[in-house]
């Protein structure tokens, strides 16, 4: 029965629980998923995009209706001091001896508050969920039961790495928050890899994640594809809160209209999706697109109102974005990797663009088609505005892995 071990390094604050929202927790069976998660991303590629073989090869592994329970049993471990240092609800979220920086908290929306407000009685910084502080160390180990095969435990070692790479714990990761890196990892006790420990060792570690040769098209779920994208981008000597801010920063730079055309203590805006402004300021009956920004996910909210909010048409609630911000200790510094992985957007055709009332005073939403044509456009401009050096951050150094 071989086992893997891994040793994982939390960089950024990790918003996990279980059944208590109030008290974060560190759980084998959410860790599990994770790693699920980006063993299925790497799953497209490496059998053609063959659905049925995925799942069926994806439940033989980690368990499922028609095979039973798990071939791979979980444990992780937290090293060294217990408890964990943790931040509680209400609490303001430092950064050192400060609040944490504007774009951090943009990029923490839903975990605390942007700004400070007087109606709410709360502050800059404040968190609406607790979590534990980073840095801590935690180790996971994986003992492989019946029927797993080499090549089983080969993709599982895979997926720990993509993990330690693009991945992190809880809830934001996409965002940055509940960034882990992989230190270390071991096959039955002998260490076939170690962590990268410069910007190229990096570079050279995500390259053996793009697929090379012929493809399917886009995946109907989010996974490494040969349009795939890959950044990692520096700030000099920033801490991990820090450089977390300034990719916030930039986003917010890139994206936001603002109150009143200002952002970020009072500065102009770059109105860059004027038409996205206008269009959401029309009545929903005249509204006959969507905004360019649904790539970053939705639902957006450009209002308190239910006319000022876009969202996928139908049951759904949500399409998380497809651009991954992850926070990675390099040698003494850390780098920012910014993973762009496009993939079906929705599984229907249809953006509600905002709610109206019917004749009889019900709630109607107002629909429009998915423009799928430059859907990817604002990303792609996104990583674009790092590659060309047009940022207004102080970033140091910008490198690019793209699909073979």
């Amino acid at each position: 029965m071989p086992t893997i071990e891994a040793e994982y390094r939390a960089v950024t604050p990790v918003f996990c629980a279980g059944a208590d929202p109030n008290q974060p927790e560190l759980r084998a069976p959410s860790f599990k998923g994770v790693l699920r998660f980006w063993w299925r991303a790497l799953a497209w590629s490496r059998l053609g995009g063959d659905l049925r073989k995925i799942h069926d090869e994806e439940e033989r592994v980690f368990g499922g209706p028609g095979v039973g329970r798990s071939r791979v049993a979980l444990q992780v471990a937290v090293d060294g001091p217990s408890p964990l240092s943790m931040a509680k609800r209400g609490q303001v979220l430092k950064d050192g001896d400060g609040v944490i920086g504007e774009g951090a908290r943009y990029l923490g929306y839903g975990l605390m508050e942007a700004f400070a407000s007087r109606e709410k009685n709360t502050q800059s910084g404040e968190l609406l969920r607790a979590c534990y502080l980073a840095p801590f160390g935690f180790r996971v180990r994986l003992r492989c039961l019946d029927n797993v095969t080499e090549p089983d435990v080969n993709e599982l070692a895979r997926a720990l790495r993509a993990v330690g790479l693009f991945g992190g714990l809880g809830a934001r990761t996409r965002r940055g928050y509940g960034s882990v890196m992989l230190r270390e990892l071991r096959l039955d006790g002998r260490q076939p890899w170690g962590a990268p420990d410069t910007l190229a060792d990096c570079r050279l570690l995500a390259r053996e994640f793009m697929p090379a040769g012929a493809q399917p098209g886009p995946p109907p779920f989010t996974a490494l594809s040969r349009q795939s994208r890959i950044l990692f981008v520096k700030a000099g000597t920033a801490r991990a809160l820090e450089l977390l801010d300034l990719v916030g920063r930039e986003m917010v730079w890139f994206r936001s209209w603002g109150k009143g055309g200002k952002i970020l203590g009072g500065k102009d805006s770059e109105k860059r999706f004027t038409k996205d402004h206008d269009l959401m300021k029309l009545p929903p009956s005249q509204r006959n697109r969507h905004p360019q920004r649904i790539a970053f996910g939705l639902p957006h909210n450009y209002g308190k109102r239910d006319a000022d909010k876009v969202e996928p048409a139908g049951e759904l609630g949500r399409r998380a974005s497809p651009l991954f911000i992850h926070i990675h200790e390099c040698g003494n510094g850390h780098v920012a990797v910014l993973a762009f992985l496009p993939a079906q957007f929705l599984p229907g055709t249809k953006i509600c663009v905002g709610f109206e009332s019917g004749k009889s005073g019900e709630r109607v939403p107002k629909e429009v088609d998915l423009d799928e044509g430059q859907l990817w456009k604002p990303v792609t401009d996104f990583l674009d505005r790092f590659t060309s050096r047009k940022y207004k951050e102080p970033f140091t150094e910008v490198v690019e892995v793209s699909g073979r």
